[in-house]
């Protein structure tokens, strides 16, 4: 578009030129004055364009650089958050000679650092020189609810190392995480408990605010026993059954991720109607419930695997039994969710799994032995694919 704009001003700034011209050989009904007028009108207005064509080539240049430049923002998050600044400043402004006492820190270097927050807008610099923390830089702290603190340490840690592995995987195929660290996502925070802490709390803080849109979307009534599969701490069956009273739950997931969920599903009162089960869902999933939801579960996957999860759903569950996934749809054209396209990318880079179009879902399902039903778009921007088992494929 800056192209054409400065081509097609520069054209019609010479085609004034040349009318001039032409007007000035040749006999004419226009005086000299409107002749020169209008040349000037035209030839001004194709400067015009020309001067915006190479303003939005600019425009163009420096959003590329913003991009480019984007790694400084999240190192600059990352040190922030594992020094503990945003709280630190919570109280108010302190210099960095303060701040650099208190941490044992290198008074110069974090002097530096504090002037990059500043630079990045997490930070202000007060007149007498102490820092204090802008209305962005207070999402880093720990004591706030929806702190980004957790997510700025991964992005540090885990994602920043992944994505730069990118052109392994665009060239072999293969994991970037597990070509950057030398071992998954999942081993990786299993060696670093506080990583997969942070990413259990994301997870739940995510549920928690896209529940009340699944609860108004979907009817969990009909449902005796629900299993959240791969359901983290709980947050999500914890919710349908403070909702549905009668109901009881079973929660499934990785021994270490539901060792910590017994004290949120007694602060959730369920946890008497909640049974915890540790293992890995691509060996078992239990039987006895009559409906398995699987939110954000299937995108971490590839097919080989989602189809090996979904199979030992589709065992576990009775002939009338239900499968609920809860995934965000990929769409088929990128200007209509660019956070979904993005998130594709994530999982690319980060576990080998992918986002996927309604139809992919559906014929993923089918693959496994379900027949898909509805598709529920909610306000959340999560959608319910809902499916039921295909009773000829149970053998």
């Amino acid at each position: 578009m800056a192209r054409l704009l400065r081509v097609g001003g520069l054209g019609l700034s010479l085609g004034a030129g040349l009318w001039l011209l032409a007007q000035l050989l040749t006999p004419r009904s226009l005086s000299g004055a409107e002749v020169a007028a209008i040349a000037v009108l035209l030839g001004l207005g194709g400067l015009a364009l020309f001067w915006l064509g190479g303003k939005r080539d600019g425009r163009g240049r420096r959003t590329a650089l913003t991009l480019l430049n984007g790694y400084r923002g999240t190192a600059l998050l990352c040190v922030a958050t594992k020094l503990g600044l945003a709280d630190l400043l919570a109280s108010g402004p302190r210099s960095s000679a303060e701040l650099a006492q208190t941490l044992g820190a290198h008074a110069p270097s974090l002097h530096r650092i504090l002037r990059g927050l500043v630079a990045v807008g997490l930070c202000f610099e007060a007149p007498d020189g102490r820092f204090g923390l802008t209305s962005a830089g207070r999402w880093l702290r720990t004591d706030i609810p929806g702190t980004l603190r957790d997510q700025a340490l991964l992005a540090g840690e885990e994602y920043v190392g992944a994505w730069g592995s990118l052109l392994h995987t665009v060239l072999t195929g293969e994991t970037a995480f597990d070509h950057a660290f030398g071992m998954s996502q999942w081993e990786h925070r299993r060696q670093h408990p506080e990583l997969g802490e942070g990413f259990g709390v994301g997870l739940a803080r995510g549920t928690t605010e896209a529940v009340d849109a699944i609860l108004a979307a979907y009817d969990f009534a009909p449902f005796a026993t629900i299993a959240d599969v791969g359901g983290g701490h709980g947050a999500l069956v914890a919710a349908i059954l403070r909702a549905h009273p009668a109901a009881r739950g079973i929660l499934v997931d990785q021994p270490d991720v539901v060792a910590a969920a017994q004290p949120d599903l007694e602060a959730a009162g369920v946890a008497a109607r909640c049974e915890v089960v540790g293992g890995s869902f691509f060996e078992h999933v239990p039987e006895g419930a009559d409906l398995c939801i699987l939110k954000s579960v299937i995108h971490d996957w590839d097919d080989e695997r989602s189809l090996a999860l979904l199979r030992n759903c589709h065992r576990a569950l009775p002939a009338d039994g239900t499968l609920l996934l809860i995934e965000r749809i990929m769409p088929v054209r990128v200007d209509r969710d660019p956070h979904a396209v993005l998130l594709d990318v994530h999982m690319l880079a980060l576990t080998g799994g992918r986002e996927r179009t309604e139809e992919e879902y559906r014929a993923l399902l089918t693959a496994a032995g379900f027949t898909p039903r509805r598709v529920i778009l909610t306000t959340s921007g999560f959608s319910l694919i809902e499916a039921r088992p295909v009773e000829l494929s149970r053998a």
